[in-house]
């Protein structure tokens, strides 16, 4: 058996330094340490969830504590983290003010980008062809550690591993694909692993200690799943999650479609699971969101647009110190 079919579920309660800290230790031991997957002096980008400005506790985004223990461990292994990401709503630095991450990148000597600048790039995926349009950013650095946040998701169900990826891509060209897939979910799910492919990590740790259920990404409830989940192989990442969540693989739109593109490991008779026991901490109560269509009109296109804009020019963090 190897790392890349191999998957850690490590348990942790809640987002004390000490407890995440040892959580993500756990979870790169499991892979052979952090220095087997990071290489020394390279640039690493830790990709977080950052979908809009908001407090940790609302758990739409990545907990800033995770992002801070593993910048350390990136740190530690000799390489230069760097955290960014491509927000729906706002910029990158009124949302990591918000959360005073800010503190901690200049504590730490460490940038926190935008990933704009797109490029486009064409990528052959399960033998059908994408040109999508990606953060220069993103494409450029020699490695990234995926850090999504888990949430429920009204339009493929959760998000986790390969939608976090969906971050890559530049502002508003995300609202655009969505024009672009006119209501075909099917398009929708392959571009997504065609874009997980495109800028595949290196490695992916699921912030699942809260997540957040009933709706999302967005004004959902928080629930308390108490797991970090991590895996080279993001496939099988999303595939172990969705059994942690009591869910079906033929239920996930994303996991559909990674089966029909033939991407990733999803048979978890072929996925080694390091830590906890599946069947211990599996959620058999997580309320799904019922699916939305998955496409976007022009107006929606534009209000978003704007909503974007305006949070990203006027909107005012309010800066932890």
């Amino acid at each position: 058996m190897t790392n890349l079919t191999k998957v850690s579920v490590v348990k942790c309660t809640n987002y004390s330094k000490e407890d995440i800290r040892n959580a993500i230790n756990k979870t790169f031991s499991y892979f052979g340490g952090i220095e087997t997957i990071v290489k020394k002096g390279s640039k690493v980008l830790l990709k977080p969830n950052f979908l809009k400005e908001s407090d940790p506790e609302e758990c739409i985004i990545t907990h800033p504590t995770v992002i801070e223990m593993v910048a350390e461990k990136v740190l530690e292994a000799g390489a230069k983290p760097i955290i960014g990401d491509s927000p729906a709503f706002g910029s990158v630095g009124k949302i990591t003010r918000r959360v005073g991450l800010h503190i901690v990148a200049e504590r730490l000597g460490i940038d926190i980008i935008e990933l704009d600048k797109p490029r486009k790039v064409s990528i052959n995926c399960g033998g059908k062809e994408f040109s999508l349009t990606v953060s220069g950013k993103a494409l450029d650095v020699d490695a990234i550690i995926n850090l999504p946040k888990l949430k429920a998701h009204v339009q493929v169900l959760f998000t986790a591993g390969v939608k976090n990826l969906y971050g890559c891509v530049s502002g508003k060209q995300k609202a655009w694909r969505h024009l672009k897939a006119k209501n075909d979910l099917e398009w929708y799910a392959d571009m997504l692993i065609a874009n997980y492919q495109l800028v595949k990590p290196i490695f992916t740790i699921v912030d699942g200690v809260m997540a957040m259920e009933k709706t999302g990404p967005t004004g959902g409830l928080p629930k308390d799943v108490s797991l970090i989940v991590g895996g080279i192989d993001v496939i099988a990442v999303d595939r172990v999650v969705a059994e942690l969540l009591s869910v079906s693989p033929e239920n996930v739109p994303i996991l559909r479609a990674a089966k029909r593109l033939g991407v990733g490991i999803q048979d978890l008779s072929k996925i080694e699971i390091a830590g906890e026991d599946l069947s211990s901490v599996k959620v058999h109560d997580f309320i799904f969101p019922e699916l939305s269509p998955i496409g976007f009109d022009l107006i929606r296109v534009i209000k978003s647009l704007i909503r974007h804009l305006w949070l990203k020019a006027i909107g005012k963090a309010e800066p932890q110190t």
